[in-house]
């Protein structure tokens, strides 16, 4: 067509190559300025400028070659089957399968490297392998996966990530270097390639053996012969715990685990009393899923010791410069997705005040004078004044407060949309006339910091209850305005602040904080990735300790309390554990899943 622009014409080309590549007749191409995504048959490719630049085109060409890709060679029922609950195998065992594809790609369609490369060259400017100064900064699945592609493809690792790479091909290599050659002779069976993946995982000791022929299933699912095989294997599940922990960080790799039980508790006593804020800090909490299971009737909750937790406010664990750069990052960092979340919030924004409009009875005999019925009186002087009465609005005053998981495992994306999307509501709900709460919760301290200290010098009282020091965090009080709290949200992005995480407790905290508060409607949210861990508590009392007691925290609180509670898991599924909750598998849904779990609130009678 005569009008076409150069942009619409590269579309049109690039929607046919996709069709063409994927075997999908039905697929559409859209351009997005957010991150690329594929849904249904829709792909969402990032748009490039006008001109057309040489590098932007070759960049939407590479995703949309990644999709086709991803339609024509991957099956994803057959890809979740036997897919590690672990989220540092987990997202291994993504990576993998993304090479594995795209690496079809490049053997099969000579102009696709190219793009490909291109394409890889983006994702890498946003990942932290980029920015690592020591190996416990390295993603592992991303220096996994470029190494891997380095094996399937011949192509070398990116620049910018080289550096990253390199601190950990030694570790990886030593353990996973003949895994690669046998996954390169697979690529064209993604059955097989699946499985050699996890032998892969397994000998990097980021899953645990048994998971071997085990699918992954439904958290909720009750068939009879599943909890049988978990109590059968219940007692080895423990001993391989922690080699899934020490792998997530190499560097601690000596460590010996304390999810053994008592037994080995005297090997890592020493450990555990050196270890403070700084030693452990690249650690991920393994993220137990356990399916549903009834409480024990003499389930008892203790706190060894409560005198070193600590509520603080996030001014008070940095300096104002230390802060404002950290703001600065989280923004940075963040360009394209503020956008999108600012567009929801807004849409968020026209429900609420489309409830708070007022609304007038006329023809009162008296109230306020009703000028737009003036005009009567002065064609027809008989008729008598009209006055309006102001209805009174049915929209309740609200507090909403949002609790953020600070755990390791919430480390990277996940906890930067947290606190952007957390940054976007607050300033949308205050326009609303809405008063946000932002906390956030985890430990101060690696495997029990202080309180673990006091115990062992007591001599190791049997079950000891809860054994780590807390740290509830405050970025902004609910009274508080959100231009003087915007800064505070950096915090999340510090080295070093995201330990484990007790979620019962910090439930409690900010559910206490809730009552206290004179508005009618109060509403908590909680953001988390999986359930409670704190490995000094549960290697010291029965398992699924910290699980139980959250339990019966959201069971009292759904059942007997006026707070309103809903509950968003990304890449767990929190719904066996909340009653209105929702499981995202991608931290990008995050911002959008937020304002829609609180219009649905606000709409409710």
């Amino acid at each position: 067509m005569a009008d076409e622009t150069p942009l619409d014409r590269f579309r049109s080309a690039l929607t046919g190559a996709s069709r063409a590549v994927s075997g999908d007749a039905e697929l559409d191409l859209v351009w997005t300025a957010d991150a690329p995504a594929l849904t249904g048959h829709t792909m969402r490719v990032p748009m490039p400028g006008r001109s057309l630049p040489p590098a932007q085109a070759a960049q939407a060409r590479g995703f949309a070659d990644s999709m086709a890709l991803r339609l024509r060679h991957h099956n994803e029922a057959l890809h979740a089957r036997h897919a590690p609950a672990e989220p540092s195998a987990r997202a291994c065992y993504d990576a993998a399968e993304l090479v594995r594809y795209e690496a079809l790609g490049s053997r099969d369609f000579a102009g696709m490297r190219g793009n490909l490369d291109a394409a890889l060259d983006v994702r890498m400017g946003a990942d932290p392998i980029t920015r690592a100064v020591k190996a416990e900064d390295v993603p592992i699945q991303a220096a996994l996966a470029l190494l891997l592609r380095e094996k399937l493809t011949g192509q070398p690792v990116p620049e910018a990530a080289r550096a990253g790479v390199e601190m950990m091909r030694g570790w990886i290599e030593s353990r996973a270097g003949g895994d690669f050659a046998s996954l390169a002779n697979l690529l064209d069976d993604q059955q097989a390639f699946q499985s050699h993946t996890l032998d892969m995982l397994r000998n990097l000791e980021l899953t645990r053996g048994d998971e071997q022929d085990q699918p992954a299933t439904d958290p909720d699912d009750q068939d009879g012969e599943e909890p049988t095989e978990d109590e059968e294997d219940g007692g080895e599940a423990g001993k391989d715990e922690q080699p899934t922990e020490a792998a997530a960080e190499p560097s601690a790799g000596e460590d010996e685990g304390e999810e053994n039980g008592e037994q080995e508790e005297d090997d890592g006593s020493d450990d555990d009393a050196e270890a403070g804020d700084e030693g452990e800090e690249g650690m991920l909490p393994v993220r137990p899923n356990r399916p549903w299971t009834d409480l024990p009737a003499d389930f008892d909750y203790k706190i060894y010791t409560g005198k070193f937790d600590e509520i603080v406010s996030a001014a008070d664990l940095c300096d104002e410069e230390e802060l404002g750069r950290l703001r600065a990052y989280l923004d940075a960092q963040l360009k394209g997705l503020q956008g999108v979340v600012t567009r929801l919030a807004n849409r968020l924004q026209r429900r609420l005040m489309a409830q708070q409009n007022r609304s007038w009875d006329f023809d009162q005999e008296e109230g306020l004078l009703d000028a737009a019925r003036l005009a009567r009186v002065v064609i027809s002087p008989g008729q008598s004044l009209s006055y309006k009465v102001e209805r009174d609005t049915e929209f309740k005053d609200t507090v909403v407060t949002l609790l953020i998981d600070n755990s390791g495992s919430m480390r990277g994306r996940p906890i930067s949309i947290a606190a952007i999307s957390a940054d976007v509501l607050a300033r949308t709900l205050e326009r609303c006339g809405v008063k946000t709460e932002i906390l956030g919760f985890t430990t101060r301290a690696w495997k029990g910091g202080q309180s673990r200290e006091a115990w062992l010098q007591t001599g190791k009282p049997a079950n000891p209850g809860r054994l780590n020091d807390l740290r509830h965090i405050v970025y902004k009080k609910a009274d508080e305005p959100w231009r003087r709290a915007r800064r505070n949200l950096g915090l999340m992005m510090r080295e070093g602040l995201l330990k484990e995480n007790i979620d019962g407790e910090a439930l409690m905290w900010a559910h206490a904080r809730l009552l206290a508060r004179p508005e009618d409607r109060r509403i908590l949210m909680v953001i988390s990735d999986g359930a409670p861990v704190d490995d000094s508590t549960l290697s010291v009392n029965s398992a699924g300790y910290l699980e139980q007691h959250l339990r019966r925290v959201i069971e009292w609180i759904e059942k007997q309390s006026p707070v309103q509670l809903v509950a968003i898991g990304i890449g767990h599924d929190v719904t066996r554990y909340y009653r209105r909750a929702v499981t995202i598998m991608d931290a990008e849904q995050l911002g959008g899943t937020i304002i829609e779990q609180l219009a649905d609130l606000f709409e409710e009678e």
